[in-house]
């Protein structure tokens, strides 16, 4: 990714930590943020009613674990890229909740947005169309830590002047 691009991303990164247990994104409400996990772990599932069991009963089932490296919220990515209004807000299509004490970075997705705008051309839908290739996930984590870098030295820089 382009330094200019990552520097502006940066800009707008907030580091978070969620508690143990905690629920940080619920199924059908507004992706207001992408999450860049740096410690810990998350699981992401989807809430699915089962009436062959229980006629009321409600199972949720685990998809995946997020751990360090992993990001979640690409659909804001997506949206920002598409020069969407707020009112096609992307929504949750999982649950997400830590399962320890979760740090990561967090970028709100109105923030997102500006840098898409700012640098539209990267952000071609060809790259974004590999976010959900099994195979780039690889580059995902990549890119997930190379932003946690720029941010940590961009945020010590801050500190020492």
């Amino acid at each position: 990714m382009d330094e200019r691009v990552m520097k502006a991303i940066c800009e707008h990164l907030k580091a978070v930590i969620y508690a143990e247990d905690k629920c940080i994104f619920r199924e059908g409400e507004p992706l207001e943020k992408m999450l860049f996990i740096t410690q810990g772990t998350a699981w992401t599932y989807t809430s699915i009613s089962n009436n062959s069991i229980h006629e009321s009963s409600n199972c949720s089932s685990v998809i995946k674990c997020l751990e360090k490296g992993d990001f979640f919220g690409e659909e804001i990515l997506e949206w920002a890229t598409n020069l969407k209004s707020f009112s096609d807000f992307p929504v949750s299509r999982k649950v997400v909740k830590s399962q320890t004490k979760v740090e990561a970075f967090a970028i709100r997705a109105n923030d997102l947005k500006s840098v898409v705008c700012k640098f539209w051309w990267h952000f071609s839908s060809r790259e974004l169309m590999q976010l959900n290739d099994p195979h780039s996930r690889r580059w995902q984590h990549l890119a997930a830590s190379s932003i946690q870098v720029k941010w940590r030295l961009r945020h010590a820089s801050r500190l020492v002047t």
